[in-house]
């Protein structure tokens, strides 16, 4: 077996895994999780899931960073020219309005696992991480539209994506555990700020 052959079984083996792990979240929940419940989702030898993960926790915070990515690599089809755009589609893409069963239960999960995150170090890193690199994408296309004059150069680009990824995860953790609608003035209150933001000459 070549060693490209060898690496995209275990990439595949691991994907897997990381399905399985889903499967059982949501079939089961967090709480009553455990490493049994994924290894019956698991298509291929539970002794093989067994050799890759030891606990209940380091494998669901290899699933917390197989969906984060998952998540970040989803970002890179946003393909603006304008800076400020850019930062429209990544409010829209992370907090849509209308949003179908699949998805809905995945962004279910995902709260019940940043809930665990108080109380579990390795999963705190991972959304760390995962919040680390969407700010840094946020704050990216922000320093753009200052450099491009898109973006009004006083701005902090920094501070401004804190704010905003801050306000979107707010919003999508009361969105699951509320009963009101808190999507729609949430995305219009950061529109009306974005516009804000827009240089004099390019505000309506």
């Amino acid at each position: 077996m070549s060693e490209d052959t060898a690496d995209a079984e275990g990439t595949s083996t691991q994907i897997q895994i990381m399905e399985a792990t889903y499967r059982a979240l949501r079939r089961y929940g967090y709480t009553d999780l455990t490493i049994a419940h994924i290894a019956e989702e698991f298509d291929k030898s539970k002794s093989l899931l067994y050799y890759h993960y030891s606990s209940k926790d380091e494998l669901v915070a290899a699933f917390i960073e197989f969906a984060g990515d998952r998540f970040l690599a989803s970002l890179d089809d946003i393909d603006e020219s304008d800076p400020l755009a850019t930062v429209r589609r990544i409010v829209d893409v992370y907090l849509a309005v209308d949003v179908d069963d699949d998805m809905r239960d995945a962004q279910r999960t995902i709260i019940q696992l940043r809930a665990q995150a108080i109380g579990t170090p390795q999963y705190r890193a991972e959304f760390t991480r995962i919040d680390a690199a969407l700010r840094d994408r946020i704050a990216t296309a922000i320093a753009d539209g200052i450099q491009t004059g898109r973006i009004q150069e006083d701005i902090n680009a920094e501070r401004a994506a804190t704010w905003l990824l801050s306000s979107l995860n707010g919003a999508m953790l009361e969105r699951y555990t509320a009963d009101h609608d808190v999507v729609e003035p949430v995305r219009g209150m950061i529109h009306a700020t974005l516009d804000d933001l827009a240089a004099d000459d390019l505000q309506a």
